[in-house]
């Protein structure tokens, strides 16, 4: 990986737990690099598990995930060799119908990886808007498994490592792994990539997108929200269906959640969302330095 990558030359991402190189291999194929800093975070200490796990990772054939094409392991930890996606953001001037787009694809995304490998399943475990990258075509592909996990049922895991504001209640608090978890950061996803729209969305930097969602739902003036470039209104109507999924997939309870099928049927308009419920937080506590439900 030092040869493809001329020594680690070119940085193209960072992030908590690995920076990513840009590299070549010897055909000509460009390939991202993830070069982590410590040994997998979610406490692989078996190199079998740890290579299962990857291993897995390089069968995945999804058009909205990204390709992992290898990697090499030394005694520091493992380095990962992924195909090279441009990096896109739906920024502020994408219309609904490239935004829904994504959306679409990021589910049909979760839904296979959760699905393909079977029992015990993978989970993503670090779903958020900065992991999802997209192509010239506008497709979404899921990226960065540098957290990922292999899973039988409900897991404890005692190294908690993530994105706050993504990760949910259940796994902040215990430790708790499902795929509930990718179910919680799409639904935090999706719910930002509708307040994107919105100039009241954009504006509250420092409220989260689920109070934002919840509180623009039940203002009755959805409407006035969008604006009117981005969204025509009979689209208005797949907006509103769009913000109930993502509070239902935040719930506070993962056995409120739906799972990622149900939540692609729900999107097409092919089953009912049921009613969410009010959010529930997580609140530090300072003294003991963890958290709460509150």
């Amino acid at each position: 990986m030092e040869i493809a990558t001329d020594h680690f030359a070119t940085r193209i991402g960072q992030g908590g737990f690995a920076t990513v190189y840009k590299g070549v291999l010897r055909d000509g194929l460009e390939v991202a690099i993830r070069k982590h800093k410590i040994a997998h975070p979610n406490g692989y200490d078996e190199k079998p598990e740890m290579h299962r796990l990857i291993h897995l990772c390089s069968m995945l054939e999804h058009k909205n995930l990204v390709k992992v094409l290898g990697y090499c392991h030394e005694n520091r930890g493992v380095d990962m060799s992924n195909e090279n996606t441009p990096k896109e953001v739906v920024g502020e001037q994408f219309d609904w119908s490239s935004r829904f787009r994504v959306i679409q694809g990021i589910t049909q995304g979760l839904i296979y990886l959760h699905s393909h490998s079977g029992k015990p399943t993978i989970v993503h475990l670090d779903l958020k808007p900065d992991n999802i990258l997209l192509d010239s075509d506008m497709n979404p592909k899921i990226g960065d498994f540098g957290l990922a996990k292999v899973v039988k049922d409900d897991e404890i895991n005692a190294s908690v490592r993530g994105t706050l504001g993504y990760m949910p209640p259940e796994y902040i608090v215990e430790g708790v792994i499902s795929v509930k978890n990718d179910v919680y950061g799409f639904g935090v996803t999706l719910l930002e990539t509708i307040s994107g729209m919105s100039d009241s969305g954009r504006d509250a930097r420092h409220q989260a997108s689920i109070e934002w969602a919840w509180n623009a739902r039940n203002s009755g003036e959805i409407n006035k929200l969008f604006d009117p470039w981005l969204c025509d209104e009979s689209q208005l109507k797949e907006i509103k269906r769009c913000m109930e999924i993502g509070l239902l997939c935040t719930e506070n309870k993962p056995s409120d959640r739906p799972i990622m099928p149900d939540v692609l049927e729900m999107l097409q308009g092919k089953k009912k969302v049921p009613t969410p419920k009010q959010p529930g937080y997580i609140k530090r506590v300072r003294a003991a330095g963890r958290y709460k439900r509150v």
